[in-house]
């Protein structure tokens, strides 16, 4: 099967057929004569159209031959060059055709005339000139020369911008690929206006396992030293000051002294309920309201029993926290103070806390979120080196089991969370900035208001005007060529709107992608009609490997055919088929069939030409013409 995800769903999608009606002097194309009628007139077949000609030369019927269109008003004129074969293989007429061009018969130019007339497309001098530069700039020549087909076949603008969207659209790098270039292209250099903004919006719309990763097993070393009363304890504090997550010449008394200040002097805002308590309770001890203060320590602890034993002393540790306080108070009576905030800080650490909360308060306690997203990047570069030398033995063992338990942890996503939702899906397509141009054009009108460019083509846009370092520049030019590319495929065909577009999403605690087409008739309010669409799903996974679901929507009837290559897909699926169904029913949708193939079989095959026969777009209209 095609390994590219995005032309392995152009493939499956029937390609628009070229519209043959522009003709334009000095184009070349290949027909055939279908049948001859009386009077000199024939039946023609010049790319995807039929149409009637009237013949001022003798030509014979099942024959093709080569045409040159000519200049004149009215009917199209068609001069006859000379005979030619299904394969345009014959090297004299193709000779001829570049004769007539004035290029010269290269190697080159005759396998570029020779996919021109192969694909039949329209060719001219100025086709050709241009097709042949920028395939010089292509490093896969056939991919360029399926992108130039693409462009013609569509109708898009001939011109190297589109030539460079589409083909960087269409080739095997995919967009996780290149937003995860660009972010490590701007992590080598200063940061800038433009470039934090990238960062901070790349950061929101790519779920990062890697990410994930290093933040859970940050909260794992936390965990371990504030629980850990031993060495573990201390190799744990080691860590977190390797990976800059507290300042490495810190002494243990010294951290917890200033994450309690930080704790203090944060806004209530900031802080997360969870830890709120807390908070609150050294608020009351400090100001000497200590009865209080022990129920809030005592309903903290509480709310950690029902899945972790916790025994403290609430009365024990709330006069140690008074300790804190004492004007003149011994360095041993703050020490034992500062351990008791230890002690209660392990309990919101503790193994049942959600991680959303517990990596907020941890920002917190460490005075701002960039700590531990530091330290998430150092643990990331870390994590793929050999970091004997660097750390202990108990470290290295220590930061394995952290990252085990973490990756672990995300392979298996909680009971019912969505992979991918609505709202996930439309938000990173808002993202993008796909319809940036459109909403830019309606605020030139005077019908929208101000547009937001903090979606990432514009800042994209910005990062480059601003001449950025050429690894920052070609990362930046790459990505927005592959978001103007999914633009371009997305484009109305009449009444039928498309949108294609790829999206980043955790699969089994790894990174993975899904590429997405879908195409219908518009709505009176320009959305596509849900009751009559179709689906195009493209998605590479580490077992089954590339997979293509085709979803078909017809007045809410549901039928899906599933494009894998393992045969025991269906069986494995059987289970599912019920709860598939009953979903769909909830959101009132009927599923008539889901039928599983296998790429290159027979059935496959057959149901491929169905399906391009079902939506293909069919040419009726006709054009007279004299050849």
């Amino acid at each position: 099967m095609e390994t590219g995800a995005m032309q392995t769903i152009l493939n499956q999608n029937p390609v628009q057929h070229l519209k043959t009606a522009a003709f334009r002097p000095g184009q070349i194309i290949n027909g055939k004569i279908i049948k001859l009628f009386p009077e000199q007139i024939a039946e023609v077949q010049i790319g995807s159209q039929k149409m009637i000609a009237q013949l001022e030369a003798p030509l014979s019927a099942h024959e093709r031959y080569w045409f040159q269109v000519m200049p004149g008003e009215g009917k199209v004129h068609l001069k006859v060059m000379g005979a030619s074969t299904e394969d345009g293989r014959q090297p004299e007429s193709l000779t001829r055709i570049l004769g007539e061009f004035s290029l010269a018969p290269t190697k080159e130019n005759l396998e570029l005339v020779r996919f021109f007339i192969k694909e039949q497309l329209p060719v001219n001098r100025e086709i050709l000139q241009q097709v042949s530069e920028w395939l010089k700039s292509a490093d896969q020549r056939s991919a360029g020369l399926e992108t130039i087909k693409m462009i013609l076949t569509r109708g898009l603008p001939l011109s190297q911008a589109t030539f460079s969207a589409l083909y960087t659209s269409t080739k095997e790098q995919s967009l996780v690929l290149l937003l995860d270039n660009l972010m490590k292209a701007l992590d080598m250099q200063a940061n800038s206006d433009s470039s934090n903004g990238i960062k901070t919006l790349l950061d929101e719309i790519v779920p990062t396992n890697k990410k994930s990763v290093s933040g859970m097993a940050l909260t794992q070393f936390f965990s371990t030293w504030l629980k850990e009363d031993g060495s573990d304890g201390q190799a744990a504090l080691g860590l977190l000051r390797h990976f800059g997550a507290v300042s490495g010449k810190s002494s243990e008394t010294m951290v917890l002294q200033q994450m309690l200040s930080n704790l203090q002097i944060s806004k209530v805002k900031d802080i997360p309920a969870e830890l709120a308590p807390l908070r609150n309770a050294i608020t009351l001890i400090e100001r000497g309201n200590s009865a209080e203060a022990k129920q809030l320590i005592s309903n903290f602890i509480a709310d950690k029993t029902t899945a972790i034993p916790v025994n403290l002393p609430v009365n024990e540790m709330a006069d140690s926290l008074k300790l804190l306080f004492e004007n003149g108070g011994k360095e041993t009576n703050k020490q034992e103070g500062l351990q008791a905030f230890k002690q209660l800080l392990s309990v919101f650490v503790a193994g049942d806390s959600e991680a959303e909360p517990v990596e907020k308060g941890l920002a917190v306690l460490l005075g701002g979120k960039e700590y531990l997203q530091k330290a998430g990047l150092e643990m990331q570069n870390a994590s793929g080196q050999n970091p004997k030398g660097v750390l202990t033995d108990q470290q290295v063992e220590l930061m394995a089991a952290a990252i085990g338990k973490a990756e672990q942890a995300l392979a298996l996503p909680e009971t019912g969370t969505e992979l991918l939702s609505s709202a996930k899906i439309k938000n990173f397509i808002a993202a993008l900035g796909l319809s940036y141009e459109q909403k830019l054009s309606e605020a030139f009108k005077g019908s929208a208001e101000v547009v937001s460019e903090d979606t990432l083509k514009p800042q994209l846009l910005r990062l480059l005007n601003e001449n950025p370092s050429q690894p920052i520049k070609e990362a930046a030019e790459q990505l927005l060529n592959k978001i103007t590319g999914f633009q371009l495929l997305s484009q109305e065909a009449g009444p039928i709107q498309q949108l294609l577009v790829q999206m980043p999403m955790m699969l089994g605690g790894k990174m993975s992608e899904l590429t997405m087409q879908w195409s219908g008739k518009k709505t009176e309010d320009g959305k596509i009609d849900a009751d009559f669409c179709r689906v195009l799903f493209y998605l590479k996974m580490e077992h089954l490997n590339d997979t293509i679901i085709d979803m078909q929507v017809q007045n809410r009837i549901m039928s899906i055919q599933v494009f894998n290559e393992n045969p025991t897909l269906k069986k494995l699926s059987e289970q599912h088929m019920p709860l598939l169904k009953a979903k769909l029913a909830e959101i009132d949708y009927h599923l008539s069939a889901v039928n599983f193939l296998v790429p290159g079989s027979r059935a496959a095959e057959r149901n491929h030409r169905q399906l391009s026969g079902l939506y293909s777009k069919k040419e009726y209209s006709g054009v007279d013409i004299k050849i």
